[in-house]
């Protein structure tokens, strides 16, 4: 959650748009779910890889229930959707499962998981074994820095301090391995995703290392009627200057606040 730049918070919200920000199941100061056990990461990057179906502790479907559920405590009927990463996983499920909920969505730098598509590298899925405080976050602030957006830098210093902040707040790799299985168990939804009647709008960078760019190009081509945002220079992170650069689009893409 913390991983939101204050001033993209503020860029839509000086629009008239309430922003409601969270941290998803297993990560930050949402519950854990540790009685489910650790999953095996690299066992199921080799079944993903073979086409193998796999039993996980929760998977995606489940992660949007979460976000319905969110919106019902709330009391809001009806949401626009900006899903990031594995949060436009989650958003593309918003948006076939539950699109009468949905007003729109914003899908970035994410996947729809097909076959063919280029694979993060598992080096880049597993968080690391260390307990050591200093060591996580001279882990968290190189991971920051290896993924970021070339056009839109965050200096070092701010890449330290918001490694510090995700380090003392809540480390805890189980949730994230836990997440990497659910996206990885959810495979291919090229199929759902052509079934999608709420308005969709794929932003990607052309410098995102995690998750190429072709990703994000064949979530736009199988949504029908979707608004592809490519970005050049944007990484796999949410850059300082960035919501100047596809503000104005987003903004032209949800209309007026209702």
């Amino acid at each position: 959650m913390i991983q939101w730049p204050q001033a993209f918070i503020d860029y839509f919200t000086h629009a008239g748009f309430d922003v409601i920000i969270f941290d998803n199941r297993d990560v930050g100061e949402s519950s854990k779910l540790d009685a489910a056990g650790v999953p095996d990461i690299m066992a199921l990057l080799a079944g993903a890889e073979a086409g193998a179906s796999f039993p996980v502790p929760y998977g995606i479907a489940d992660m949007a229930d979460d976000v319905i559920g969110l919106m019902d405590a709330l009391g809001i009927e009806k949401a626009h959707i900006w899903g990031m990463s594995l949060g436009g996983m989650v958003a593309q499920h918003l948006a076939f499962s539950h699109g009468p909920r949905i007003g729109k969505i914003i899908c970035v730098m994410s996947s729809s998981g097909d076959a063919s598509l280029p694979q993060p590298a598992a080096s880049a899925l597993a968080p690391p074994d260390s307990e050591d405080e200093a060591e996580l976050i001279d882990y968290m602030t190189q991971n920051l820095g290896q993924h970021a957006s070339p056009a839109f830098p965050t200096p070092e210093a701010d890449r330290r301090a918001l490694a510090e902040k995700l380090v003392k707040r809540c480390w805890h790799p189980q949730g994230i391995i836990r997440q990497m299985a659910a996206a990885l168990a959810d495979g291919a939804r090229t199929a759902r995703l052509k079934n999608i009647a709420v308005p969709f709008m794929v932003i990607h960078g052309d410098a995102d290392t995690l998750i190429d760019i072709s990703c994000g190009q064949h979530i736009a081509e199988t949504v029908p009627q979707a608004l592809w945002r490519p970005v050049a220079g944007m990484g796999h992170d949410i850059g300082p200057g960035l919501e100047d650069e596809i503000g104005p689009d987003v903004l032209a893409f949800l209309g007026a606040p209702q």
